[in-house]
């Protein structure tokens, strides 16, 4: 279950708002193509003590081959795949970028990057960029 890396769509990104290219230096220093990170961790607390019934909902966290694998084994067009690049944090912690992209094996596949900002603790969507849909 690794992190997808960021690349270099994340300085086009980083044109698209004010914000991003006042952190773009420490923004940019996140790009790192090669990283070798999973999230068993964090996928297994979200888990461990609550949100069971969403639990029942999610399968197996999967590599893209693997989920090539299994949407060609079932031979069905309902196989949805969800890719969470490695967020990048920035400006003491209190804003992230992250880039999620929804796809099916059939139409109707979409992503885009979060803006995120900690308020009160809470991580809540700022603004989406680089939106796309299919």
């Amino acid at each position: 279950m690794q992190k997808a890396p960021n690349n270099e769509e994340v300085l086009e990104v980083i044109s698209q708002s004010d914000l991003l290219k006042k952190n773009a230096a420490e923004i940019k220093k996140e790009i790192i193509v090669g990283i070798d990170e999973d999230w068993s961790v964090a996928y297994n607390l979200l888990f461990d003590n609550q949100n069971q019934y969403l639990k029942s909902k999610v399968n197996a966290c999967l590599s893209f081959e693997e989920f090539k694998t299994v949407s060609d084994r079932e031979g069905l067009n309902n196989q949805r795949l969800l890719i969470i690049n490695k967020p990048i944090y920035f400006d003491n912690n209190n804003f992230a970028l992250v880039k999620i992209a929804f796809y099916r094996n059939i139409e109707h596949n979409s992503g885009s990057f979060l803006l995120l900002e900690k308020v009160n603790g809470i991580w809540v969507i700022k603004d989406y960029l680089n939106q796309w849909a299919t």
